[in-house]
């Protein structure tokens, strides 16, 4: 697999499921990975997102992750975990400071059974718009030296959406 090229695929865990991202992260992967991660959340389901095949995620998959990180049913739990060795969490959620926000696994467990593609959420553009908007005015809520950037895109979207 290329580093342009973007996998995500799903496997079961005996308390949730297994989600790994290979390749690229974007926001084209990103709302169908943030639904269904999002509905195991809700459905009392544990959540492992393996990035250790992950080259580089965007800043409206960063937001997606933020938005697991506070579901309320992975607060004050292990439910939603990122497995990750320490120089790949460095190297993707560094430079937005996730690497001292989320929590994380160094190693990855092993999915029981079949692993299978997550397909893609098909928005209309509205709702994609929203998507993006809101990952990244997760993204902004961080603080950091990025969050005027991610807080701007998200206040142009929503001029742009209306809002």
């Amino acid at each position: 697999m290329t580093s342009a090229t973007a996998s995500v695929t799903v496997g079961r865990l005996p308390d949730g499921f297994l989600v790994r991202v290979q390749g690229r992260g974007t926001m084209r992967e990103s709302p169908g990975f943030c639904r269904f991660a999002h509905d195991a959340l809700t459905n009392g389901a544990r959540v492992v997102v393996d990035l250790s095949e992950c080259s580089y995620l965007d800043s409206t998959f960063l937001g997606c992750l933020v938005g697991l990180h506070k579901h309320p049913g992975a607060w004050g739990s292990r439910t939603f975990v990122v497995a990750a060795s320490l120089p790949v969490r460095q190297k993707l959620l560094g430079p937005t400071r996730l690497d001292r926000v989320l929590l994380f696994s160094d190693e990855s467990p092993v999915a029981c059974g079949e692993v299978v593609p997550l397909t893609s959420q098909q928005l209309n553009p509205s709702e994609f718009g929203h998507h993006v908007m809101q990952c990244h005015e997760r993204l902004a809520e961080l603080g950091g030296e990025d969050s005027a950037k991610f807080e701007q895109i998200a206040k142009q979207l929503a001029r742009e959406l209306g809002e």
